[in-house]
């Protein structure tokens, strides 16, 4: 059966105030998640403030949760900078145990990147982590799964796969062929999600701020869970509503929400 995993990253600290972790687990619990994905800009801010991580995977062991996914190592030019996300990473995965670390990179695949990629892929799936490619439809690197998988395979990490967010999906260049065309071992799990009509210019505001619950959307999530579904997907979906209307208001509401709106496009 499908894992509905609820994203916390709509309350990431990468978007200002320390987020309150414990709560929003406990909402994802009653709201009836199999899971949580969590984030390293939350996690160093919770290690900041004399907090342990230690006692988040706890919690979420109590409440019956898990953790499947943590966001994100970013791949760029400075090698200097991968290598101190992946020390944070690798605190990270041994504590809470993901099977995916999120990975986004602007820059186009090639040798230096490949290289940069297989070091993380080797180094966290030494803890048991695997990498997931987020292709992004504003980035001016990979914005496709033809790009994810041309990283992957230029790479030859064997613990990597493609992570499809619905949004990228629908605004990015990719159609329904590609996504019927994805093998779905490499199929690494899927960000869902809905947007409605753009509004501005700026693609970047619209991705990290005016999301929608699904449902609520312009998006034919109906057709991309059924060729999924059809296909025998059965494996993550991550739940990431990035809602500035949002943001810093009823936790609890708004997990319930999340669930409710996201459940029936897959059981």
């Amino acid at each position: 059966m499908t894992q509905l995993c609820f994203n916390l990253f709509n309350e990431s600290a990468w978007f200002g105030p320390t987020p309150d972790l414990p709560r929003q687990i406990r909402a994802a619990a009653s709201a009836g998640f199999d899971s949580v994905g969590l984030d390293t800009f939350s996690l160093a801010r919770l290690v900041e403030s004399g907090e342990r991580v230690e006692a988040i995977a706890e919690l979420i062991g109590r409440l019956g949760l898990r953790c499947p996914e943590i966001a994100a190592l970013l791949i760029g030019d400075d090698p200097g900078e991968t290598e101190a996300q992946l020390t944070l990473l690798e605190q990270a995965v041994r504590v809470l145990r993901p099977d995916w670390i999120l990975v986004n990179s602007h820059l186009q695949p090639s040798a230096q990147t490949a290289g940069e990629f297989r070091r993380a892929a080797d180094r966290l799936g030494a803890l048991g982590a695997g990498l997931a490619v987020e292709y992004l439809a504003i980035s001016p690197g990979i914005r496709s799964i033809a790009g994810a998988l041309d990283l992957i395979d230029r790479s030859g990490a064997a613990n990597a796969g493609v992570l499809v967010d619905t949004w990228h999906f629908f605004l990015g260049p990719d159609d329904w062929d590609d996504l019927a065309k994805l093998p779905l071992e490499r199929l690494a799990y899927v960000q869902f999600d809905d947007h409605p009509a753009i509004v501005g210019d700026d693609l970047r505001e619209e991705t990290l701020h005016r999301r929608v619950f699904p449902g609520e959307g312009l998006f034919d999530l109906e057709r991309f869970s059924r060729t999924l579904r059809a296909r025998g997907f059965d494996g993550l979906v991550s739940v990431e509503v990035l809602s500035q209307a949002w943001r810093g208001g009823n936790i609890e509401e708004f997990v319930r929400r999340a669930h409710r709106s996201t459940a029936p496009y897959w059981r």
